[in-house]
């Protein structure tokens, strides 16, 4: 594969937030621990061999839930390596999409493992192992309930509640189907049959299955993959979430820091609640609330005095489920993390959290922001490559690229711009001569300039659309072209899923995307043949 890349920025698909950060706008720093660059892990390393770690605990929880899992001498090593104070972390986190959900997702753990590998090479006294965090106790079931093959949406159907690591996937049988009959008469159909059904049973759960296909493709390059649906981690925590009980402090500090970023101008993605936890048990996820000098689980007849719930919570912290708020937190706390990679959402929230950690006295890390890729097949390639088109122009709205290609193909001139400064520029001589005569005649004078720019406008227009028809095959080749890289307008990454990229090239694609995926540089990706 070949490789270009442009800025975030050209591909009008992120926000300004994400864009300043980037860029290295000061303005941010107090939303972060370091600026996001190599050099900056110097710093980021002797603070975090200042920050305390349970790191015997970590392992132990490790290696308890790697217990019944195949997995590769270098991922056995690197769960071995936490226990040593000069070993890190590298952490991107992401729900249990059926099937790994959309492709951003092999990009997130694909940064990881090649951040870690770049800070080996800069820092290689100390070791850094990549990790990805299953978030596991998410209730949020339509979010995780599918994924894109060839342009159907294959779905699972919901048999229970509660957390969605911990349900049974039931009705694999009927997706299973799906999938068959999705790619029927396809080649390369069968690797990905093999695949689901080699992982996707009836008797797993979504967390047992998407441990072991992520572990499957991934344990070759040392990735942990870690689930904090464990009473052995959430003992860690049981200071945390005490204080989130009894002094419900954590939502006015990331308030205050929303309120700073929003008088910047910039647009917050979470709002805290005023106590950032949730009651989970079985089939059961439900936020608890402080009413009435009472502790209630909501939609539930479950109520605790204050000494019940901190009784309950010492005895059973796995009943305890940080929101989106305090999930980061206990992240933190029970991994030597050294950075976090996520999306530009994802990353968005984290720097409202900045102010809480430094309340709770917990290690902020660098935000990364993960890996986006555009992978242009070869058939798009010849016809991009046909239309003169750059990979850049590809970025534009469908609109905008055909009256961009137009243009730059038509037989004439289509731009309006010199016939726009002669009209100009006879209404000025004519707005002269009739202010000489009367004043008042300046205002009809420009609003029937108005008029005439408008018809240039309309005139401009009609010889668009008549282009267009002379060009009628190469406009339907560039709104297929679009329609197959941007499917429904939107980045490929968040609409196309793992099944697309070994239908057409096979797992050892992933190699490929290895070689050319680096977060540290700070660009969008573009692959073709």
């Amino acid at each position: 594969m070949n490789k270009q890349t442009l800025s975030f920025e050209q591909t009008g698909y992120f926000s300004k937030l994400i864009t300043d950060y980037l860029a290295g706008n000061k303005k941010l720093n107090p939303f972060i621990n370091q600026p996001f660059n190599l050099d900056a892990f110097k710093t980021l390393i002797q603070q975090r061999k200042e920050t305390k770690t349970d790191r015997n605990t970590l392992v132990q929880a490790l290696e308890n839930q790697y217990k019944n899992i195949a997995t590769s001498d270098f991922t056995k090593t690197n769960i071995q390596q936490l226990k040593n104070e000069n070993c890190f972390t590298i952490t991107t986190g992401h729900q249990l999409n059926l099937f790994t959900g959309p492709l951003y997702f092999i990009y997130k753990i694909i940064s990881v493992i090649n951040l870690a590998k770049e800070l080996k090479r800069a820092y290689p006294e100390n070791d850094f192992v990549p990790v990805y965090w299953m978030a596991t106790e998410d209730h949020d079931f339509e979010e995780v309930n599918h994924f894109s093959l060839l342009g159907n949406k294959i779905n699972i159907s919901k048999t229970q509640d509660g957390a969605v690591g911990r349900m049974k996937l039931t009705n694999v049988d009927d997706v299973l189907q799906e999938i068959k009959t999705a790619l029927e008469g396809r080649n390369g159909a069968e690797q990905i049959i093999e695949l689901f059904q080699q992982f996707y049973t009836s008797d797993k759960t979504f967390t047992e299955a998407i441990r072991a296909l992520v572990n499957h493709l991934f344990d070759k390059y040392g990735l942990v993959i870690i689930d904090g649906d464990d009473a052995t981690l959430k003992q860690t925590m049981f200071p945390y979430f005490e204080n989130e009980l009894v002094y419900q402090k954590n939502a006015s500090f990331v308030e205050k820091t929303s309120h700073l970023l929003t008088e910047l101008s910039y647009k917050t993605q979470l709002t805290p609640r005023e106590i950032n936890l949730f009651y989970l048990d079985n089939q059961i996820r439900e936020r608890i609330v402080f009413e009435e000098n009472k502790y209630k689980v909501l939609n539930t007849k479950l109520e605790f005095s204050k000494a019940q719930i901190l009784e309950e919570l010492k005895n059973y912290p796995e009943k305890f489920s940080p929101n989106v708020v305090l999930r980061p937190l206990y992240q933190e706390v029970i991994l030597p993390n050294l950075a976090y990679i996520g999306g530009g959402g994802e990353l968005a929230y984290w720097f409202q959290l900045k102010a809480m950690f430094d309340a709770n006295n917990v290690f902020f890390p660098m935000l990364v922001l993960r890996n986006s890729v555009l992978i242009v097949d070869g058939g798009s390639c010849k016809k991009i490559s046909k239309l003169n088109l750059t990979m850049k122009q590809l970025f534009l709205e469908t609109e905008e690229l055909i009256k961009t290609y137009l243009k730059d193909n038509a037989s004439i001139s289509l731009d309006m711009n010199e016939e726009e400064k002669l009209v100009e520029g006879v209404f000025t001589k004519i707005g002269l001569k009739a202010f000489k005569v009367d004043a008042s005649l300046e205002a009809l004078v420009k609003a029937e300039l108005q008029k005439s720019l408008k018809s240039l406008e309309n005139i401009a227009a009609r010889l668009v659309k008549a282009e267009k028809q002379k060009e009628d095959i190469a406009v339907n080749q560039i709104r297929g072209i679009k329609d197959k890289l941007f499917p429904n307008g939107s980045l490929q990454e968040r609409q196309d899923n793992l099944s697309m990229l070994l239908l057409f090239y096979g797992e050892p694609f992933l190699d490929e995307l290895l070689l050319h995926l680096n977060p540290l540089e700070k660009e969008f990706v573009v692959l073709y043949e």
